[in-house]
């Protein structure tokens, strides 16, 4: 649990930052809890779990449907940790940045739900990767991230982040597909700028 805050501690200082370096305010500011499953190294499901926190931000591009919809930019930063994979003696940070498109639609005046195909990088650290005939402790790679949400507005500055589900796909090195499979569970707060 202390490392849990400590993650999300570290997801909010750095927030601030990623966001000024983006153009305009953005529409909202969303963190979360998560829990993921991830494959094991050898790409078969011996799976482990991780938990961590996520920040996403969007700015609204334009308004569809008479603007009940809107496609939006959305950005998103993550880290999850374990200090395990299954037994082996070491563990797991994958932290994770990306951005693309996010489509929302109001379903109701209190509930809008959104789907959103984000891309960016990921980054393994305190773990073992395989580099030529040794282990490193990092690794980058792409990624690619799938996911579906929805916010329950309480009021006009802040809504409750029911449920996000993504699907996460990573390619660090290991030692068969050199790709991760991972499943993504989270919920928090969203706060409403504009």
């Amino acid at each position: 649990m202390k490392r849990i805050g400590i993650v999300l501690v570290a997801l909010l200082s750095v927030t601030p930052y990623c966001i000024s370096q983006m153009p305009g305010r953005p529409e909202q500011i969303s963190v979360r809890y998560t829990a993921q499953v991830s494959n094991a190294p050898a790409g078969t499901c011996g799976c482990f779990t991780l938990q961590g926190g996520e920040v996403d931000a969007n700015w609204k591009l334009i308004g569809l449907f008479g603007k009940r919809a809107t496609l939006d930019l959305a950005a998103d930063l993550g880290a999850d940790h374990t200090g395990a994979v299954n037994n082996a003696g070491y563990g797991l940070t994958l932290s994770t940045f990306t951005f693309g498109p996010r489509f929302t639609l109001p379903a109701t005046k209190k509930i809008a739900v959104f789907g959103q195909t984000l891309f960016g990088l990921a980054h393994g650290s305190g773990s073992q990767f395989p580099s030529g005939n040794s282990l490193t402790s990092g690794a980058n790679s792409f990624a690619l991230n799938l996911s579906a949400g929805g916010d329950y507005r309480i009021n006009p500055l802040l809504s409750i982040r029911v449920l996000q589900l993504d699907y996460l796909r990573t390619q660090l090195p290991n030692t068969t597909s050199n790709w991760q499979n991972n499943l993504r569970i989270g919920a928090g707060v969203t706060l409403h700028l504009h």
